[in-house]
């Protein structure tokens, strides 16, 4: 599943390109037989597979593994192709041993299925103020780390959420 959007204008060429190589991206991983979700800036797709982020990204048509996720040393590429070829025991070896980052999601405490997915506004001004959570079973909003969830549930006032 892709849910990516695009943080700067970009030529429609480009734009082509970018989506060409983030539906090989999905592919890839489907070939694979993992379940991941592909989110973020389309340009700098994050790979997601439960509760991390896993520690990959992607240049150009490559698929480059990392033994950490914060700037992490290459172990392993793969060439995004209409064609995919590529060896397991490296990608296993790098799912088992790399160091993922852990990622966090606020849901609601009463009805567990109900995930924070987004914001609406009650006025079409789209003040700070007027924003309100919106709540979902799919789609959740993801935080890189547990602070920030934190700091969210406490500027929305969600003493009726949690974080996991």
């Amino acid at each position: 599943m892709e849910r990516t959007t695009m943080k700067r204008k970009l030529s429609k060429e480009l734009k082509e390109t970018i989506q060409k190589r983030n539906y090989r991206l999905q592919k890839f991983w489907e070939k694979l037989g993992l379940e991941v979700e592909i989110i973020g800036d389309m340009e700098t797709p994050a790979v997601i597979k439960g509760d991390y982020c896993l520690a990959c990204y992607v240049h150009n048509f490559n698929l480059i593994f990392t033994d950490h996720y914060d700037q992490g040393s290459e172990v392993y590429r793969v060439k995004l192709q209409n064609i995919q070829e590529f060896e397991i025991e490296p990608i296993s070896n790098w799912l088992k041993t790399a160091t993922h980052r852990r990622i966090f999601k606020i849901k609601m405490k009463e009805k567990p299925e109900l995930f924070l997915v987004g914001y609406n506004f009650r006025e079409k001004t789209e003040n700070e103020k007027d924003k309100y959570p919106v709540y979902g079973k799919y789609g959740a909003k993801i935080y890189f780390t547990e602070e920030y969830a934190k700091e969210i549930i406490q500027f929305y006032d969600l003493d009726y959420c949690e974080i996991i």
